[in-house]
């Protein structure tokens, strides 16, 4: 990312937000606090809980964090849209869901000290974007969103 500091990228394919403060710690436990802290979630939540419940989750992890890290900056990515949903639900109901949670995500790190929130531009109706598995991101899009993560973090150095 052509920053001048080192990154630990704590990502664990299918983690729900529910896990998310087990995922933290675990981590945490192994190194120091981090001075800044990226919170991506891929969206699995959305496949099969209620907005009400993935909301109260994010709610409860984020002042979690900000107990335990009160000198760490959050950055809340916006979950981004996808090609391919794990999900019978109907595409546009996910859709809703992820607006209405990445919405009350923003927020809820806005309530804190030394937060941001990034929404990166990325159309899911757009297949150029995404690898054939319709859920990860190309090369080029990856490149897009990490630049924009890197223009986020830099705020905090």
């Amino acid at each position: 990312m052509r920053l001048p500091l080192s990154l630990a990228w704590w990502g664990i394919g299918g983690l729900t937000s529910s896990s998310l403060r087990w995922s933290i710690e675990a981590n945490v436990l192994q190194s120091t606090p981090p001075n800044i802290l990226v919170l991506h979630l891929g969206g699995n939540d959305l496949c099969i809980d209620s907005c009400s419940k993935v909301r109260n989750n994010i709610n409860r992890e984020i002042k979690n964090l900000r107990t335990v890290f009160a000198d760490t900056a959050i950055i809340w990515v916006d979950i981004i849209g996808r090609i391919n949903w794990r999900s019978s639900l109907p595409r546009k109901i996910i859709t809703s869901k992820r607006r209405r949670v990445n919405g009350f995500g923003r927020v809820c790190v806005q309530w804190t000290s030394r937060s941001t929130s990034i929404t990166v531009d990325i159309d899911a109706n757009t297949p150029v974007f995404f690898l054939p598995d319709g859920v990860h991101l190309s090369p080029v899009e990856l490149e897009f969103y990490l630049d924009t993560l890197r223009d986020a973090i830099m705020q905090f150095l």
